[in-house]
Order: structure tokens, then C-alpha cells, then sequence
């Protein structure tokens, strides 16, 4: 490797370096990234679903309830995958899946919970949790 470097002009190894640097990729969102402190503003029995829609955004998709009068249910999604050279070596998440799901009865939001799938390298090890609350089951 020193004799690599010896015979290498600085300027070569200046654009080698840059090339692995920008390799480093990025992160590939689809869908709709909805937070904990956005959650904690929705109240069972008082969210509408012209609420929801006005401060989310149309839902990822939905469906009615079937032999539930009037019922469906809202999911909201979101995929990351990251790419780049350099995530192949640095453990970095492949992909990272949230989905949201709010169920409506007469056009009112009657409970919502989140479905957060846990992150893992691309060799399949879960990444370590970064701590935080998470919001997971029933929520009234």
C-alpha cells in the first residue's frame, strides 16, 4: 500500500478518495413519513377524516370494512431504501417500512396504530435501536 501511495500522485489520490466518498449513497423515500409528535395531535372520536386527509395528504391506499357499516381504513406508508457503494460495507439500512393505519367510522378516526418493521444491514443483523419512543398497538 506505501508504495501504491509513493508512486501515486497526490492528485490521483485526491480523486480516488472522492470517488469512494461519493459513493456513499442516499436514502430513497416513497411515501409519507408521519412522526410521534404528528400522531399525539389525532384524538379517537374528535379527528376527522377531512382532518387527516388536509394534514397527511391523501392516504398510500384504503379500504372499507366489510359488515361494518360505514368503517374503513386509512394506510399511510413509507418505504426507505439506501444506495451507494459504501453501504455495503458500513452496515447502513437496505430498507426501513412504517406503515400507519387509521380506521374511520362515519367519516370520524376511531383508533390508530403504527406497524414499524425494524432496520437491518444488508447482511441481515437488526441495526441497534437509536432509543425513543415508538408508538406501537391500540391507540385511543
Amino acid at each position: 500500500m506505501t508504495r501504491f501511495v509513493r508512486r501515486t500522485s497526490p492528485a490521483a489520490f485526491v480523486v480516488v478518495v472522492g470517488a469512494i466518498v461519493g459513493c456513499g449513497g442516499s436514502s430513497n423515500p416513497s411515501g409519507v413519513r408521519i412522526g410521534d409528535e404528528t400522531l399525539r395531535q389525532f384524538k379517537a372520536g374528535v379527528t376527522t377524516e377531512a382532518w387527516l386527509i388536509a394534514i397527511l395528504g391523501e392516504p398510500t391506499s384504503w379500504s372499507v370494512v366489510e359488515g361494518i357499516p360505514n368503517t374503513k381504513v386509512f394506510r399511510y406508508s413509507l418505504d426507505e431504501e439506501s444506495s451507494g457503494f459504501l453501504s455495503l460495507f458500513s452496515g447502513s439500512s437496505s430498507q426501513n417500512t412504517a406503515v400507519v393505519y387509521f380506521i374511520l367510522t362515519d367519516g370520524v378516526m376511531t383508533r390508530y396504530w403504527t406497524d414499524r418493521d425494524t432496520e437491518r444491514t444488508l447482511l441481515g443483523n437488526p441495526v441497534p435501536d437509536a432509543g425513543g419512543q415508538k408508538t406501537g398497538g391500540l391507540i385511543p
